[in-house]
């Protein structure tokens, strides 16, 4: 507005900025929150409302700044000792990851197999099987084996692989995840007799994967709720979960030997 407030939405609720300090607070607490922001006029705004096309092109457009901002700022502060590896994940669009800009701190391991040491290769799969929320990347058991296989082929040292698969193994105790129909949507949960069911939504073909190859540790995401550690066969599977929308940060230190698992710690702040 031409008197520096504004509008917002975020969450399902309405709230009027009255300031400049109002808006880049609210901006703040999107952003933290793991959301976007997006300035329009009114008529903008109802133009994006009435055309999903309009509004996926908006959204794609500040996902893809808000990765080059991050790459950007990494490479500003970080030392020169430090490497960081992105990959995204099963929701993560694939136009998203294509714009991952130049760097010289930041590697796009994005379904990649790279070096991260003298000795240990990692090898990267952001693909998940399917989910009830059909994801930009979720694919067919079949279709994910493929991938991983084909991967596993650029693989010098199996014995001295890292996976950093976004799906966990299916049963494995850090996929439990509640039972949504699928049927209706937004899916909603299935219930017994006034409790939730419960079930491993892990990936049968990265199960197959670890126990195949058994790499020293596979390092898994996608089960927010099922922090934890367990062991498959030789593989140390970890699980960090993950609470960014509550401030929380979660994450795993893992120190690597030759062909072994040193030591690791599961962190939060």
């Amino acid at each position: 507005m031409p008197d520096g407030s504004a509008k917002a939405n975020y969450l399902g609720k309405d709230e009027l900025l009255k300031t400049p300090e109002d808006v880049k607070r609210w901006e703040q607490l999107i952003t933290d929150s793991g959301y976007y922001f997006y300035h329009c006029d009114q008529a903008e705004s109802d133009e994006l409302k009435n055309s999903k096309e309009k509004l996926d092109k908006v959204f794609l457009k500040v996902m893809q700044d808000r990765l080059i901002h991050w790459v950007t700022y990494a490479d500003k502060v970080l030392p020169e000792s430090v490497t960081v590896y992105i990959t995204g994940g099963n929701d993560d669009y694939q136009e998203v990851m294509d714009a991952f800009p130049q760097s010289r701190r930041v590697v796009n391991c994005d379904n990649k197999v790279v070096k991260i040491d003298e000795l240990h290769e990692m090898a990267s799969a952001a693909w998940s099987n399917m989910t009830p929320w059909k994801c930009p990347r979720d694919i067919p058991e079949e279709e994910l084996e493929v991938h991983i296989e084909k991967m596993m082929e650029a693989v010098n040292d199996r014995s001295n692989c890292v996976f950093n698969f976004h799906c966990p193994p299916i049963d494995c105790n850090l996929d439990t995840v509640q039972k949504l129909d699928d049927s209706v949507y937004p899916p909603k949960p299935v219930m017994n007799k006034g409790q939730p069911v419960m079930i491993g939504a892990g990936s049968k073909a990265v199960r197959t994967a670890v126990e195949k190859y058994q790499p020293l540790v596979d390092l898994c995401g996608h089960i927010h709720e099922s922090r934890g550690v367990c062991k498959i066969k030789k593989t140390l599977v970890i699980n960090p979960g993950s609470e960014y929308t509550e401030g929380i940060l979660r994450g795993v230190i893992v120190n690597l030997g030759d062909k072994k698992v040193l030591s690791w710690q599961l962190t939060s702040g």
